[in-house]
């Protein structure tokens, strides 16, 4: 009885703990966020601390996927995203373009394992959709590393 109760608990260790949820952060300092590529797995919670005078808005998400932020708006402090959709998502804050203040986010699973095909995809939206000092963000986009 013992052994079958242990064996209950190592298969729900297995097969339940990979499904939580973790919590990444993104700090907002001066005109850069730390750390500008981070690489999370669907259903994982992005903070975004230190915004008083920063935003984060999405400006290249997968297709499918639902950006974040309002343009031209201030958070007025920390949020949180929680973003679903597999994929690389390319945000800046607005106020601090100019400065080259972007980031990437790269959603997959298992994390890490970005493609090249999801690279490909940020890059051909990034390169149609962006314009002016927006386009800074493709050099971020070229820094994800792919599998």
């Amino acid at each position: 009885m013992k052994i079958l109760k242990y064996f209950t608990v190592l298969v729900g260790m297995v097969f339940i703990a990979p499904g939580f949820a973790a919590e990444h952060t993104i700090n907002a300092e001066a005109r850069v966020y730390n750390p500008d590529i981070i690489y999370v797995a669907p259903g994982d919670t992005i903070g975004f601390k230190n915004m008083t005078s920063h935003n984060a808005v999405s400006y290249v998400v997968p297709e499918g996927a639902e950006g974040f932020g309002e343009k031209g708006k201030l958070p007025g402090g920390s949020f949180n995203v929680t973003l679903e959709n597999e994929g690389i998502y390319g945000y800046v804050c607005e106020p601090h373009i100019g400065f080259g203040m972007v980031g990437v986010i790269v959603v997959s699973n298992p994390v890490g394992s970005a493609t090249a095909e999801m690279k490909d995809a940020a890059l051909k939206k990034a390169n149609e959709t962006l314009e002016g000092p927006f386009k800074r963000l493709i050099g971020k986009l070229n820094k994800v590393e792919v599998k």
